[in-house]
């Protein structure tokens, strides 16, 4: 069986599958499943897509049953198949059976309780789940309603990729959620947002590459070359080649087996096209045919289209007589047919063709829905000079920093720096250099004495704004997140209850927040905790303690002109008789 990169074999047994006989195997990667005599797997289930087993029952044919997560079908069209294999051991003593039956039901127990783990429920809070489940659900956030309540299956599931790729968004979560302060609904109702951006991200795929397909060969030591072609490359020698595709299916494997199939197609002089001539070994009835075919394809000129191709750019047409020439076709601008070098230059343009394909389908749409016709619009890209234009406003995107503490991390490198810098002035060697360059000022009289005492009055006033940049508080790291967590749940529970507070007053926004005002209490004990821990801490900060109180006010400030603006309009309103 070929291995994908980095694959390693750990189980091999001899099973049947869908009456037919072959060799089920477990790697490091996949559970895959090939017939006898073939190379690539007939039946292959990631470790990641693996969802359940089961076993027959004592005394009946030895069976295995794997259920795995749905999976996309490779092809142009993606159509989603269930995936459910059933493999039987046909060895006549049933322990021998049974036994390797065990290899395999021993490395996937650990998957299954894994699996059930990551799709049990649970109470409020929302689990990290492993990255793989990612690419076994993007699918199925195309159609997902976020906000509803109760959160459907599919939005829990794209709460917890959230959670797994936003370190800092986790540890708001687990402030809040967890720790019981709102509920996992609020949580996210503000946030509808970042769930909505992700859905988009996850249909995103990945476009065709444009590098060219290249079989790289080992040499042996008995001094032949070896060739891996993997699953993956196969695909892509369809994609590229579909004359092999049709040769392949034609062929494998009544006719030829998978092997021979592709040890003919690397030495044959279709695959071998625009080498050296002694690469490929004489012809090949199998793919000389498919030369024969993309030659006939690279030719027939029916399958340009031009109906998209303004005038102006087409080099085909003119529309004007040629006093010297005439309007016939110019034979002298036709390729050799008996240059060896056109065939692969064809490919490279066929390639090229495939990459952009997709990006020239949208773009057509565009031009087809505009009000324009086509040609209009074809001929003012080509005629309309942007230099020319005058710029367009500039569209801003707002900093959204996930990691503010590496924002803080770089603010201490560049104090860091500071201070190498000023020990690199304080050298003596560094010292004498600059005296000798400011030597000659010396002479300058009053303009110099000038120059000095504005600088001097410049880094005083620059010390009394910024003291935070030139002194070390020495906060050590528990007190640190602690004062985080405080401003985080502080400012979170405040998003909740002026949203709440600017909407209209119904029973269930004053019930909810009523509950949150009650939680400022919560806030307030975790900062009076905050400012205790500070001032015990050992510190080279005398003055830590107040410090951080410092610190904390703002926050302090702004849990108390909430819980008076909710208390003013929870107020009963006076009559007027």
């Amino acid at each position: 069986m070929l291995l994908l990169p980095g694959e390693a074999i750990k189980h091999s047994s001899a099973t049947t599958y869908d009456k037919g006989e072959g060799t089920l195997y477990f790697t490091t990667k996949r559970l895959a499943w090939c017939r006898a005599g073939a190379q690539v797997a007939a039946v292959e289930v990631l470790l990641e897509n693996f969802r359940d087993q089961q076993v027959s029952k004592q005394g009946r044919k030895v069976k295995l049953k794997v259920e795995a997560a749905a999976a996309a079908a490779a092809g142009p069209a993606e159509t989603v198949r269930p995936l459910s294999y059933i493999f039987q051991w046909e060895q006549e003593d049933e322990a021998v059976a049974i036994a390797e039956r065990w290899k395999f039901v021993s490395e996937l127990s650990p998957l299954s309780s894994r699996s059930a783990k990551d799709s049990g429920g649970g109470g409020g809070a929302v689990a990290s789940p492993a990255p793989s489940a990612a690419a076994a659900t993007s699918s199925e956030y195309s159609k997902v309603r976020i906000g509803a309540v109760p959160a459907s299956a599919e939005e829990v599931m794209l709460r917890q990729e959230v959670l797994s790729k936003n370190g800092e968004l986790a540890k708001v979560h687990k402030s809040l959620v967890v720790a019981g302060l709102v509920s996992e609904d609020e949580f996210w109702s503000t946030r509808k947002h970042i769930l909505e951006t992700y859905a988009i991200q996850s249909q995103l795929r990945k476009g065709e590459t444009s590098s060219w397909l290249e079989l790289t060969q080992m040499s042996q030591e008995t001094g032949n070359f070896k060739s891996t072609i993997t699953p993956n490359i196969a695909r892509r020698i369809f994609r590229e080649y579909p004359q092999v595709k049709r040769a392949y299916v034609d062929n494998v494997p009544h006719k030829v087996s998978e092997k021979t199939f592709w040890k003919r197609f690397i030495a044959s002089q279709f695959f071998n096209r625009g080498r050296t001539g002694d690469t490929y070994k004489g012809r090949d009835s199998i793919f000389d045919k498919c030369s024969l075919e993309e030659d006939a394809a690279f030719s027939d000129s029916r399958q340009a289209n031009l109906n998209f191709l303004a005038r102006l750019l087409d080099l085909t047409r003119t529309e004007e007589d040629s006093m010297e020439t005439g309007n016939a076709p110019d034979f002298t601008m036709r390729p050799s047919l008996a240059d060896n070098k056109l065939p692969l230059i064809r490919r490279f343009n066929n390639r090229s063709q495939l990459v952009l394909q997709p990006m020239l389908s949208s773009k057509r749409k565009r031009t087809a829905s505009s009000d324009r016709t086509p040609v209009a619009r074809a001929l003012e890209d080509a005629t309309v000079l942007n230099d020319l234009e005058l710029a367009p406003d500039e569209k801003r995107v707002r900093l959204n920093i996930h990691d503010r503490t590496r924002y803080f991390a770089s603010l201490a490198k560049g104090d860091a720096a500071a201070e190498a810098a000023g020990a690199r002035a304080a050298d003596p060697e560094a010292l004498r250099v600059s005296y000798d360059i400011a030597r000659p000022l010396g002479g300058c009289g009053d303009t110099y004495k000038t120059m000095a005492t504005m600088s001097s009055a410049a880094h005083r006033r620059t010390a009394q704004m910024r003291p935070n940049r030139i002194q070390e508080l020495h906060i050590p790291d528990d007190v640190s997140a602690a004062i985080a967590e405080c401003h985080g749940a502080g400012t979170e529970m405040l998003r909740h209850l002026w949203a709440l507070l600017r909407l209209p007053p119904s029973p269930d926004r004053r019930q909810k927040a009523e509950s949150i005002v009650v939680a400022f209490e919560g806030v307030n004990k975790h900062i009076r905790e905050t400012i205790a821990r500070a001032s015990t801490a050992e510190s080279k900060n005398a003055r830590l303690g107040a410090m951080v109180e410092k610190m904390l006010l703002p926050i302090v400030e702004s849990l108390r002109v909430g819980k008076r603006a909710f208390e003013t309009q929870a107020a009963p309103r006076p009559v007027s008789s």
